[in-house]
């Protein structure tokens, strides 16, 4: 039998037996996670998020049509959930849970998030539903990039997303319970890690779900090719509407630094590939890539500008010419950005979709040796 001692979300997810439990819940299934779970209590939340993902991608969809009442109360109760920070998330009123419209909610909740919800509200043509929407809307932030270079933009939780020209985003605006977007188009996703709540990118009926990683996600409206490219960590991807029709793990794919996976949803087929030349932000040409000694500013600017495609304004004349020692290679970009201006002195912020460096007193020059 498999050692799961030291398992991981992502390992559960590649193990079938895990799997089956999941999904089947035999008697033998039981016994022993329950066994195994008693013996190795610290896991009992790793299991769980593992679970849910598992879960996610497999429950079938509902054969009932909800008219516009069912629909209000539905979204008046998730509103209270969210807006309620007192009340426990396990909670949920006796007279609700005996409803017919518990299941209903359960699933909005749990399966699809609010994000899905509101795309899915949002193709509805009634006036009543529309204000709703206009409801649910104020619980994310949205980016569309008009412009023709790619905008920087921050989430609550400090993760980042390079957005494509032409393309949109929809956020939640606070990542405490849930960190869920929406992409219209393109874009490069650099994912800060919290185990306790995956990180989902939904798009049409895709969803890319991570703990902590980089990659990007290609994907347009009347466009049938939907494109993940990965950098570092793992990723799962699936097809959230032919996931909820039962046909379970065909629908989905995990990938691996250097890998990309095309979907076409008219063959119902994922087509994975791993790429010729690995990526200049994966792990083994990143630690060369962003390496250096005794380098311009200037030039380190300009790299991390060229790499991540992202504009980066600063005062040429006071920092370009300041030369440092770097390596940088492992760290988000970000983290990239506060690292160069903390050895020359000088601060950032993210503004309009670009970073702006601001010079200060330039004194202290330090190499960087992290």
């Amino acid at each position: 039998m498999t050692n799961y001692t030291n398992y991981e979300v992502e390992d559960f997810l590649h193990d079938d037996f895990f799997i089956d439990w999941v999904l089947k819940g035999t008697e033998a299934h039981n016994t022993f996670w329950s066994e195994w779970l008693l013996n190795n209590p610290d896991k009992k939340s790793v299991v769980e998020n593992a679970r849910f993902i598992v879960s996610s991608v497999t429950v079938k969809p509902l054969d009932t049509t909800l008219s516009d009442t069912e629909v209000d109360e539905i979204v008046g109760y998730i509103k209270n959930r969210l807006h309620n920070k007192a009340e426990d998330d396990n909670v949920v009123s006796l007279k609700f849970y005996q409803s017919k419209y518990f299941k209903v909610a359960a699933m909005l909740l749990v399966l699809v998030s609010i994000g899905f919800l509101f795309v899915k509200l949002k193709s509805t043509t009634s006036p009543q539903l529309h204000q709703q929407v206009n409801t649910l809307n104020s619980e994310y932030l949205s980016v569309i990039n008009t412009s023709a270079k790619s905008k920087v933009v921050q989430m609550s939780d400090g993760s980042l997303a390079v957005l494509k020209p032409g393309s949109g985003l929809k956020y939640i605006r606070s990542f405490a319970k849930k960190r869920d977007v929406i992409l219209d188009g393109e874009a490069f996703f650099e994912v800060h890690k919290n185990p306790a709540i995956p990180f989902l990118v939904h798009s049409n009926d895709m969803v890319v779900r991570v703990l902590g990683t980089s990659f990007t996600v290609r994907s347009q409206k009347g466009k049938q090719d939907f494109k993940v490219i990965v950098n570092t960590g793992k990723v799962l991807v699936y097809d959230n509407k032919k996931a909820a029709a039962g046909t379970n793990r065909q629908n989905s794919i995990i990938l691996v630094p250097n890998q990309q996976v095309t979907y076409q949803p008219q063959q119902l087929k994922f087509k994975k590939e791993t790429l010729p030349v690995p990526l200049i932000l994966s792990e083994e040409i990143a630690q060369k890539e962003f390496t250096f000694d005794n380098t311009p500013f200037s030039v380190i600017v300009e790299k991390i500008s060229k790499v991540y495609d992202v504009n980066i304004e600063y005062d040429k004349a006071k920092l370009g010419n300041i030369s440092l020692n770097a390596s940088i290679s492992k760290k988000p970009l970000d983290e990239k950005v506060k690292l160069i201006c903390t050895a020359v002195n000088a601060s950032f912020e993210f503004k309009d979709g670009r970073i702006i460096i601001s010079a200060q007193n330039q004194q202290h020059i330090q190499p960087i040796t992290k």
